[in-house]
């Protein structure tokens, strides 16, 4: 089984890094249900924010101000969220923090840190750079390590 793997960013206009650091301590990332699709999606990024599967991954950024951490949800998605109208919260767990870094220096893609996506998918096809630019560097995560092979 390859896992799924998203970009969740909980951008600055939004949120304080107070209120990033507070998302983490509750156990909780928030998208709104009205964010837009990506591209010519017929899906918006809330829509797949809602449907995606419980156990899939994500890494938190802060827009391109810092990468956090990877997580996996735990649960289903809340339209009643505590941050109000139109948000939409999902549990998670850490599976690990980011280690300090000097930033993202890798390509422009959509599940980038550098792209302004707010939950997007790593294709794939994909996985390898998103390992290279993403898990090794700001995790120390090796997918081989887990038993995962990417093509």
């Amino acid at each position: 089984m390859t896992p799924r793997f998203w970009k969740l960013s909980q951008g600055r206009e939004f949120f304080s890094f107070e209120e990033i650091s507070d998302s983490i301590e509750k156990g909780l990332v928030y998208v709104h249900a009205d964010t837009r699709a990506k591209g010519k999606s017929s899906v918006s990024q809330g829509e797949h924010f809602i449907e995606a599967e419980i156990g899939d991954y994500f890494y938190l950024t802060h827009g391109n101000r810092g990468v956090y951490l990877l997580g996996q949800f735990t649960g289903p998605a809340n339209i009643f969220s505590s941050k109000g109208s139109g948000w939409v919260d999902r549990p998670f767990r850490v599976i690990r923090h980011a280690m300090a870094n000097g930033g993202y220096g890798g390509p422009q893609k959509w599940w980038a840190p550098n792209d302004r996506s707010t939950f997007t998918s790593v294709p794939e096809s994909e996985l390898p750079e998103f390992e290279e630019f993403i898990l090794e560097p700001f995790f120390g995560i090796c997918l081989a390590d887990y038993g995962v092979e990417v093509v």
